[in-house]
């Protein structure tokens, strides 16, 4: 590929150069079918929603205005579409990594109780509100740091941080009983 930025591939596009939005979904095809993965976990669910993502983002390319980075972008609109749909068909979203989630010993206990985790972890992320299961998912599955997360959602980096913080407290005192209570504290 060569070394055309996002946004000028963007500019051509709106100047119709459609050809050029193909250089767009070659450089970000595979994260927004790797987040596809992330809620629907069959590939061939991923891969229509990955296009059915870029179908989007082309009829809305005028909406971006630049201000973030197309790849933030984009990943809104992705995220926005797996949410609608994740609601319309009551399917699980893999959950966020908790800390202070106990760590099953291993074994067939162990890989039960995970399992068992893992199920309420699910159900419990999904009553978190749109916003919450957003940052987690945006710090905890693609590894976004706090900057970026600001960039991608036009908030302050402290909002995201108080975001992120509530998530957590939010959604781990749903899974009180799962919990395991550090040593020393009361």
């Amino acid at each position: 590929m060569d070394g055309t930025g996002d946004n000028e591939l963007v500019a051509r596009v709106l100047k119709g150069e459609i050809e050029a939005f193909r250089g767009l979904v070659e450089r970000h095809q595979s994260r927004v079918f790797y987040l596809g993965l992330r809620f629907f976990r069959k590939p061939e669910e991923a891969e229509d929603f990955a296009q059915d993502v870029f179908v989007r983002a082309y009829e809305r390319l005028r909406s971006f205005s630049g201000q973030v980075p197309f790849s933030a972008w984009l990943y809104r609109v992705a995220f926005n579409l797996a949410v609608n749909r994740y609601h319309v068909q009551k399917r699980e979203i893999i959950p966020a990594p908790v800390e202070g989630v106990t760590d099953a010993a291993a074994g067939p206990e162990g890989e039960a109780l995970k399992g068992e985790l893992t199920e309420v972890v699910r159900e419990k992320l999904v009553e978190l509100p749109r916003i919450y299961q957003l940052v987690l998912k945006m710090r905890f599955f693609e590894g976004y740091h706090y900057r970026g997360m600001a960039r991608a959602l036009q908030v302050p980096v402290n909002t995201v941080k108080s975001y992120v913080h509530r998530a957590k407290a939010i959604l781990r005192g749903k899974l009180q009983g799962y919990l395991k209570e550090p040593e020393g504290t009361s």
